[in-house]
């Protein structure tokens, strides 16, 4: 894992670009239109954006911003070649346990209904916390690496 630099934010948009396309196709116009505000927030949020590396490949990244005194996940992503193999959950583990480290107590992500990444919330301690619109509100406790 390392900390992320602006040369990784082509990356993160391809990734959320694809995720859009995938999951929820009928977002993609209105994605297509915040891109600027989008790319404003990937940057704003660089700082707090962790990078996981295998064998010299991206294989993921995670990004959080503070709002209303918690870490919200802006994103999650592990690139399709290397899902299903634990990187998605040691992805939010690093968020939790920096997000500790900034003085969060709670983690919070929404998730759309589709997703089929609501799993991997599940089992990375993620509890329902409400809803907005299609998608599912989570949260968890923030806490040090172990």
């Amino acid at each position: 894992m390392r900390p992320a630099t602006e040369a990784d934010l082509p990356l993160v948009e391809e990734a959320e670009r694809a995720y859009v396309r995938d999951v929820e196709p009928g977002q993609l116009a209105a994605w297509t239109a915040a891109l600027d505000r989008n790319r404003a927030l990937w940057r704003e949020d660089v700082g707090r954006t962790t990078v996981l590396e295998v064998e010299g490949e991206t294989a993921g990244f995670v990004a959080w911003t503070p709002a209303d005194g918690a870490a919200l996940v802006v994103t999650v992503q592990v690139l399709p070649p290397f899902r299903r193999r634990g990187y998605g959950r040691r992805l939010l583990e690093a968020c939790a346990a920096q997000a500790a480290a900034a003085g969060h107590g709670e983690v919070r992500l929404g998730v759309h209904r589709d997703n089929p990444a609501r799993a991997l919330y599940a089992s990375a301690g993620f509890a329902p916390a409400g809803e907005d619109g299609e998608c599912l509100l989570l949260r968890r406790a923030a806490r040090a690496a172990r």
